[in-house]
């Protein structure tokens, strides 16, 4: 089964989202970030990573390359999600090995085809 660890430090949507993952087969885990976050993919090794561009504080592309660094092997997918557009930080994230960027709302149809697309089987 996909894992997929959802990190969204505040709950608004994180629970619609969460049940959207779960239905399109992944297992999901919630977190709020930081060194929880971190700590869950190094002991787990998530396949895939929701990351809310609150969770991390603002910086999220400093986030997507600490977990790039250290992966225990294959490093997971990571998709930030954000309600607010700020190109600048969509675009340093993706350069720091983000798959994608999310606005929100989104549905699961759009999610379900970026996950085929970022090569997670669901």
């Amino acid at each position: 089964m996909t894992r997929c660890l959802l990190i969204d430090e505040e709950g608004r949507g994180r629970q619609h989202l969460s049940e959207m993952l779960s239905g399109l087969g992944l297992e999901t885990f919630l977190t709020g970030g930081g060194e929880d976050a971190v700590r869950f993919c190094n002991d787990n090794s998530p396949d895939v990573v929701m990351l809310s561009a609150r969770a991390s504080g603002g910086a999220p592309k400093d986030f997507v390359k600490r977990l790039r660094l250290s992966a225990r092997g294959k490093p997971p997918v990571v998709f930030l999600f954000a309600d607010t557009p700020d190109t600048e930080m969509f675009g340093q994230t993706i350069l720091e090995g983000a798959a994608d960027v999310l606005m929100m709302p989104f549905d699961r149809e759009l999610l379900h085809f970026k996950l085929r697309q970022a090569g997670i089987a669901v």
